[in-house]
């Protein structure tokens, strides 16, 4: 009879011991305890899943090291054990090595008898949710800055009107003036405002296109992506970076050529500015499932971890200097408005990756 008490309280610890277990399992986030020693203590069912899960019973008990992966051990150790000495949370934002999936980690300290004796490490899986939030501030910008664009294209088209009307005015006084010199250069100055004038309304109507584009539009990645390649040659930010052009023929996308060249345009500017000391720009294209890819690949540092959620919305630059935040943001809202999409894909090795990924429009020639 004596011994009943005992044996009660052993039943209901352990009774707590498996009910918390249970509610670790049950948390829609991957988690695992360790203590001062760096040895774990609990592991729960999300972190036997995906491509670097293991089964609970090999890790239990086993030093972190011999359980994440070393780039992984390498990054979390300082971090543990300033939780472990301050007592203090730690938070940050981490991501798997091929970019894929975007996680909210949090190190919280666990307190037994007054001082911290445990590390809970705390993954959200947030992907989802920031891609949501990124799609809807990007629409909410892209669609005020098209009402924006559409509006300036409007207005600017009634002063083009007013300057060709007076240029053809000017034209007809100056064939009275009395020097053949002042009427020769007057028609010079002529056919310049025509010119100018022409492309002024040219810019107008491409801006008032990029709203409606014309799904039969077609184009030929080598013949568009070496145009664009050939206007920026003599830019400067080019003049220490060597371009490597991999394009087969007969890649054609669904897409029109103007929209492509200001995309290839946009990515090869870009990566010409991660490279101020000089580097490499690969463009190389294929055929994947029936889609036409166009990888644009440079070898500067790479975008941050922290900054590639935040890459693609309009008005975000790195380089408040020089740039508007809009060339990124206008390049994806192209093609997926063409049915394509616009990635960013993180290197193995230093460098940035961007994707383009188009409709195929068929292995005709244009």
């Amino acid at each position: 009879m004596a011994s009943r008490p005992s044996t009660t309280a052993a039943r209901r610890t352990s009774e707590l011991s498996a009910l918390g277990a249970a509610i670790l399992d049950a948390l829609p986030i991957s988690l695992y305890v360790t203590d001062r020693r760096l040895r774990i203590v609990a592991w729960n069912s999300l972190r036997e899943q995906g491509p670097i899960g293991k089964p609970r019973e090999r890790v239990l008990g086993r030093h972190l090291r011999h359980v994440v992966p070393p780039r992984g051990y390498k990054v979390t150790l300082p971090v543990i054990r300033k939780v472990l000495e301050q007592g203090i949370p730690h938070e940050h934002f981490t991501e798997t090595q091929d970019g894929s999936r975007l996680f909210h980690a949090r190190r919280l300290p666990v307190r037994q008898h007054g001082k911290v004796s445990h590390v809970l490490s705390w993954f959200e899986d947030i992907t989802e949710r920031r891609a949501m939030e990124m799609r809807l501030i990007a629409s909410d910008r892209l669609a005020y800055l098209g009402q924006l664009v559409a509006g300036v294209a409007h207005e600017v088209s009634n002063p083009l009107a007013g300057i060709s009307g007076c240029a053809e005015v000017l034209a007809s006084l100056a064939q009275k003036a009395p020097k053949a010199a002042d009427r020769k250069e007057a028609r010079s100055f002529q056919q310049l405002i025509r010119s100018e004038v022409a492309r002024c309304e040219r810019i107008v109507r491409s801006l008032l296109d990029a709203a409606r584009p014309d799904p039969g539009t077609r184009a030929d990645l080598r013949s568009t992506v070496g145009t664009a390649l050939r206007l920026l040659e003599r830019h400067p930010a080019f003049a220490r970076v060597r371009v490597v052009s991999r394009m087969p023929k007969g890649l054609v996308a669904r897409v029109d050529p103007d929209s492509l060249k200001q995309v290839v345009m946009a990515l090869a500017s870009n990566a010409a500015r991660a490279m101020p000391t000089g580097g490499t720009l690969t463009l190389r294209g294929h055929r994947q499932r029936g889609q036409v890819v166009l990888d644009v690949m440079d070898t500067g540092p790479g975008v941050p971890v922290s900054l590639r959620s935040r890459i693609f919305e309009p008005y975000f630059t790195t380089h408040p200097e020089s740039g508007t935040g809009l060339g990124l943001a206008i390049a994806r809202s192209l093609v997926r408005g063409r049915g394509g999409d616009l990635v960013y894909r993180p290197r193995g090795r230093p460098g940035g990756s961007f994707r383009v990924i188009l409709r195929a429009a068929g292995g005709e020639a244009l």
